[in-house]
């Protein structure tokens, strides 16, 4: 007698037939690569998923990704380091290689007030096309008569701080940079649907939790994860971690050990239809 009609057999055992299916998928997750297991998507506790190209220490191999690409999970947030400050990974959008970003200070600083730049030197991301330069002036002799976003944290009696989109604008109603200590541009993305009038009515905290997108250049990884493999690296290469073993590029190169899943998917398929056929004799839905 063959599989299926040992399975299809008038009045077989179903906890017989369960504990076959349970010992094979303990026999298949037992069986997988100890890289694909180590490579599998984790998270902070909030925000999205990690996976390669990006990696967290303690919870993923460096295998799982590309060396710059290290995530810190701090409050249960994935924060990235740029330029010594910490930024809060809001969202990543692997099918386009970008991320949106947004400084950590903002969500925990009474008085959040970037002091520098955003540099992106020495790192492997870019900024996205959306970006618009939000101008933080600090300690500026004057008011000027353009709408403006108050840092009233940041001001006293004779010196103001605030924020202000296209900073050029200013020298055409006669205020120059120089007139403040400094100033600082920090990116930010108002491509989501966001228009001027929604903009004025915001501070300028809401304005840089908006924050900014990011675009990185890595292997294409899209026919390794279509076949559900995991990505990573190996002496310097792009690896496609498989379920049996590492590949080049994808689990479906002709050389992948699937027998196990075969099994357990036959076995599923036989299942289901002794199911079907039980309820058909007894009459039960």
């Amino acid at each position: 007698m063959d599989l299926q009609n040992f399975f299809m057999s008038p009045k077989p055992s179903l906890t017989y037939i369960s504990f076959i299916i349970f010992t094979s998928l303990v026999n298949y997750i037992l069986s997988l690569d100890p890289k694909f297991q180590a490579c599998a998507p984790h998270t902070c506790g909030d925000g999205p998923n990690i996976s390669y190209p990006f990696w967290i220490p303690q919870e993923q191999e460096p295998f799982c990704g590309y060396p710059n690409f290290i995530i810190i999970c701090k409050d249960k947030n994935p924060v990235l380091i740029i330029t010594n400050d910490d930024y809060i990974i809001k969202d990543i959008f692997y099918s386009n290689q970008s991320f949106l970003v947004a400084y950590a200070a903002i969500y925990k600083d009474i008085c959040p007030a970037p002091l520098h730049n955003v540099s992106l030197d020495h790192t492997p991301y870019n900024f996205s096309l959306y970006r618009s330069d939000f101008s933080i002036f600090y300690n500026y002799t004057s008011k000027p008569n353009y709408p403006i976003y108050d840092l009233v944290c940041a001001s006293n009696s004779t010196l103001h701080s605030f924020a202000v989109f296209h900073k050029e604008a200013l020298e055409l109603h006669n205020y120059s940079s120089d007139w403040c200590q400094s100033f600082v541009d920090v990116p930010v993305d108002v491509h989501n649907g966001v228009n001027f009038t929604s903009l004025l009515l915001m501070n300028y905290t809401d304005v840089l939790k908006m924050g900014f997108s990011l675009n990185w250049s890595a292997h294409d990884y899209n026919s390794c994860e279509k076949s559900n493999g995991r990505c990573g690296f190996k002496n310097n290469e792009f690896v496609c971690f498989c379920g049996d073993r590492p590949h080049l590029e994808t689990c479906d190169d002709g050389n992948s050990e699937r027998n196990y899943l075969i099994i357990i998917e036959k076995f599923l398929q036989i299942f289901l239809m002794f199911l079907l056929e039980s309820r058909q004799i007894t009459g039960k839905p």
